[in-house]
């Protein structure tokens, strides 16, 4: 913990933050040829399920909006 508390000595490196927009550009690498990205068992069922989650979710809002509104009537309270 001390060596963190310590000042800064002549001997450290002085480091420069530029900004992206400030620096200058690079290539951008080209996407072409690369075709469809192989995905394993595990980050398939992942976004499936992330897929199923959000598509539960946006019924969830889209019931409770309409309940609110009042389109199912009283009974559906």
């Amino acid at each position: 913990m001390a060596a963190l508390a310590t000042p800064p000595t002549s001997l450290d490196t002085e480091l420069y933050v530029i900004h992206p927009l400030d620096d200058v550009q690079e290539q951008k690498c080209s996407t072409e040829g690369l075709g469809p990205m192989e995905l394993t068992p595990t980050v398939r069922f992942s976004l499936l399920t992330l897929r199923v989650y959000l598509i539960a979710m946006t019924a969830v809002v889209v019931y409770r909006t309409l309940s609110l509104a009042h389109v199912f009537g009283h009974h559906a309270r």
